[in-house]
């Protein structure tokens, strides 16, 4: 996943400590395979043939053996461990179970294994039929969003869409639906998960997603996190971070992650996420691999590709210390991380539509200026620069090559 901000964190982080990177991607002119950092370049086919790309990666792994293998998506989280057994045969693995991972991913057993730890999530609910979607327009509090009960093997990625109106609700689900379907690989294991959930809506989710981000051993005992704020996302209400600021660690939530991972058997590098709603914390994703914006975390002294280095390579001892290190590091001086392009995209193309207010524009552009000494950026970096380029030309080509996208997504923001 070379386009992806968490695969480009880890070449960088790992890179830097001597560790010698190899980026594999299905497209050339991607990010994190043009780092200074990236010591070799693969091709790969598509990961979502999961068939070819799975005995692709057998073979490479047959011909150079020892390559420590991590996920940098939903997608990759669950193959590496529907597959470990084979991959483990060459490459050095740090993965809990399949059972483990998919029971994270579904938001429906999320919920459960949440609560079993003491953590609160939202009100959900999962119809089976158009009888219970009605039921529910009729009892629940408006408005509802329409999600994914997972991203794994998802067609179109669509986070969800919200629903203002009861009456409203039977024939959106039923669009939903229709637009957004997996792949058959997972219907083949969870035929059920087809269907969408229907969840409580916070406005707080547009401007203060809290995330929790961290490292949990196989044992169980070490854990360390950072916290951090998403304030700024594309689309607005439901979508990917593009501006995050510094937190404090919540000991309560970070507390539950703990119990959640022990309880799942999870470990390895993990993001959750939280809606602050008054004195609620509402636990609403559990990311099981690598993630975006994980380069905040690295840049304020959580070093996570390196733990997991040290984790798949069994040295416990360097382990041990890392954790130690990283825990006692809290004096980082980093306040920000910003995909300054995708702002800068947005803004413009914004205030142009007039969805985005003079205000507002004024608003994010201070914002950038006030953390500009202490800013982490997504993709630029001053002895890095040219995947920072790489991600500007593909931002414009996605824009030029799927226009109805970019006005829905960028421009309209919804």
């Amino acid at each position: 996943m070379a386009g992806y901000g968490g695969t480009l964190a880890a070449a960088r982080c790992l890179g830097r400590a001597g560790i010698a990177v190899t980026v594999a991607s299905d497209h050339r002119g991607q990010p994190a395979s043009w780092s200074r950092w990236t010591l070799r370049r693969v091709h790969c086919p598509d990961f979502r043939d999961s068939q070819r790309f799975i005995d692709w990666l057998l073979e490479f792994g047959a011909r150079e053996p020892r390559h420590v293998l991590y996920p940098t998506c939903d997608d990759l989280a669950l193959l590496f461990a529907l597959h470990a057994k084979e991959l483990a045969e060459n490459f050095l693995l740090y993965q809990p179970p399949a059972e483990t991972v998919l029971a994270l991913l579904d938001k429906r057993s999320l919920a459960a294994a949440a609560a079993a730890a003491g953590l609160q999530t939202p009100v959900t609910y999962v119809p089976r039929d158009d009888a219970e979607i009605e039921r529910v327009a009729r009892e629940a509090r408006f408005p509802l969003l329409i999600k994914p009960c997972t991203q794994v093997m998802f067609r179109t990625l669509n986070k969800g869409v919200r629903v203002q109106r009861p009456e409203d609700l039977l024939e959106a689900y039923r669009a939903y639906t229709r637009s957004n379907t997996y792949l058959p690989r997972l219907l083949a294991e969870r035929p059920d998960i087809a269907r969408p959930m229907l969840q409580e809506y916070f406005p707080e989710a547009e401007e203060h997603i809290h995330s929790v981000a961290g490292f949990v051993d196989a044992a169980g005992k070490l854990f360390v996190a950072r916290a951090s704020t998403k304030v700024l996302q594309q689309p607005r209400r439901v979508g990917v971070g593009v501006c995050f600021e510094d937190a404090p660690l919540d000991p309560v939530e970070a507390n539950g992650i703990a119990a959640l991972c022990r309880s799942t058997g999870y470990f390895g590098v993990f993001e959750a996420e939280f809606i602050r709603a008054g004195d609620r914390r509402l636990l609403i994703d559990f990311n099981p691999r690598y993630y975006n914006q994980m380069g905040f975390e690295i840049a304020r002294g959580l070093p996570l590709p390196l733990l997991v280095y040290a984790g798949a390579r069994r040295d416990d001892r360097e382990l041990q210390r890392a954790v130690r290190e990283a825990q006692a590091a809290t004096d980082h001086g980093r306040t920000a991380w910003c995909h300054s392009f995708a702002l800068g995209l947005m803004i413009a193309a914004q205030r142009l539509s007039g969805r985005m207010s003079a205000d507002d524009a004024r608003h994010w552009r201070e914002w950038s200026a006030k953390h500009r000494d202490t800013l982490v950026e997504a993709t630029s970096d001053p002895e890095d620069r040219l995947p920072a380029l790489i991600d500007a030309g593909l931002h414009l080509k996605g824009a030029l090559r799927h226009p109805r996208a970019f006005f829905r997504s960028i421009i309209m923001n919804r």
